[in-house]
């Protein structure tokens, strides 16, 4: 049995894990929250420095962060309890942003430039661009060649829902990479969080998977042979940045309330894309387990393949969609029903109010049950042929033929995530 439950671990430890859901999260959420009156509503929001915030607030957030520390060590399964010696401390002297961010436990090197994304309809003329490095910490950027940063500006005022849309990619900028004891860096050594659960170290992104992905319903044997699936820190993560939101706006920071809340909603959204809430969507216990059994006898075949198989129907779909929208919003096509899913409402009835259980018995529990329909749809996508094999003239790459059924599996999933984000956005904004 010791010998099958090592194998099923090996087999689960080499899931693929991948950077993004729903690629460039600010466009979704800017879609998805363009009607919602609590924005619309509100006013400008004045850009701040977070050095600024802090010095004007930094006894405050000490009690705050406290809190914070406390209830994550009562409440959350499987908290690593952060180390005494990162506790903020107002008064201490040296980097305080930096000391800032090691308290809250996230990459001190991440840039937090002031910036807003370059939105569909966002007018902001008078305003250079922002190099992509000046904003991510990755050496590697090519995945964010499309991605326009737009400067600001302390002082200057800008619509809270370009604060909020752009922050809400943000986590994805390299937050939550390096932070365990045997990644690269010193941080890692002083966080407590362990070495890494999974994900592949080869990549310098792989580090954050733990952060933005949450296995909170697999079978208990899954959990009996891969232990380390409970160590993943969305939960966390949301708790942290959406006190930090109802704080900054209680205390009249209010662009950095729609900043952090930003933060808080990345999270939310990641865990609604159902390769971010179960292991091996396509696999039950019993294959798995039979998986497990060939891998333990010298059988690898199957092991390979279903990793092979989850990693591309991700990867191909993440760029089917992203592709899709980003077609859509060239060509004007305001009828399509991606487009519509994002202000389509007729989801959030069924959903409860935003509270800190919320990610796990609502969001992630709605996604683990979608994945293995929605892997499903996008094998037999993939069954009639390779996705943008072909060129067309200009030696561009054609686009992805269309499958109406597993365009309707992703309008739904979408409808998912622009409903989570409105609910968590207005429950906040109506309960500062």
């Amino acid at each position: 049995m010791k010998r099958l439950l090592l194998a099923l671990s090996c087999l689960i430890a080499c899931a693929p894990t991948t950077l993004l859901a729903w690629s460039n999260h600010s466009l979704g959420t800017w879609l998805a929250l363009a009607d919602l009156e609590e924005l619309r509503q509100a006013e400008p929001v004045q850009v701040e420095s977070l050095e600024a915030f802090l010095a004007a607030e930094g006894v405050a957030l000490e009690q705050l962060l406290d809190e914070q520390e406390a209830f994550a060590r009562e409440n959350f399964p499987d908290y690593p309890a952060r180390p005494d010696d990162l506790r903020w401390l107002p008064g201490s002297t040296g980097d305080r942003r930096r000391a800032f961010l090691m308290a809250l436990r996230v990459n001190p090197e991440i840039r937090l430039a002031s910036f807003v994304q370059a939105l569909p309809g966002l007018q902001l003329p008078d305003h250079r661009f922002l190099p992509a490095e000046q904003v991510l910490v990755f050496r590697k950027l090519n995945l964010w060649n499309e991605w326009r940063f737009i400067a600001l500006s302390p002082g200057e005022r800008i619509g809270p829902l370009a604060v909020l849309a752009s922050a809400a990619d943000e986590p994805d900028y390299g937050h939550d990479i390096n932070l365990f004891s045997d990644n690269p860096g010193e941080v890692g050594a002083r966080y407590g969080f362990g070495t890494q659960p999974f994900g592949d170290a080869r990549f310098e992104y792989s580090s954050q998977a733990p952060f933005h992905i949450g296995y909170y319903h697999e079978s208990a044997l899954i959990y009996r042979a891969a232990p380390f699936l409970a160590r993943t820190y969305p939960e966390m993560r949301v708790q942290q940045y959406l006190g930090l939101a109802r704080f900054a706006f209680e205390s009249g920071h209010d662009y950095w309330g729609y900043r952090f809340l930003g933060w808080a909603l990345h999270y939310v959204q990641d865990l609604t894309q159902p390769y971010h809430s179960k292991a091996l969507p396509g696999e039950t216990t019993a294959t798995l387990m039979w998986t497990a059994i060939k891998a333990a006898l010298g059988d690898t075949a199957d092991k390979e393949a279903a990793i092979e198989r989850v990693a591309t129907r991700h990867t191909e779909v993440e760029k089917y969609q992203a592709d899709w929208l980003r077609r859509l919003l060239r060509e004007g096509s305001n009828d399509s029903p991606l487009l519509a899913a994002y202000r389509d409402r007729s989801v959030e009835g069924d959903y409860p109010p935003f509270d800190l259980g919320y990610l796990r018995n609502v969001v992630s529990l709605e996604a683990y049950e979608a994945a293995d329909g929605f892997d499903e749809r996008i094998g037999a996508w993939l069954a009639k042929g390779q996705p943008g094999a072909d060129f067309s003239q200009g030696n561009q790459l054609k686009p992805p033929a269309s499958d109406p059924e597993l365009d309707a599996v992703l309008v739904q999933l979408i409808r998912h995530f622009s409903g989570h984000s409105r609910n968590l956005v207005r429950t906040t904004l109506r309960n500062p």
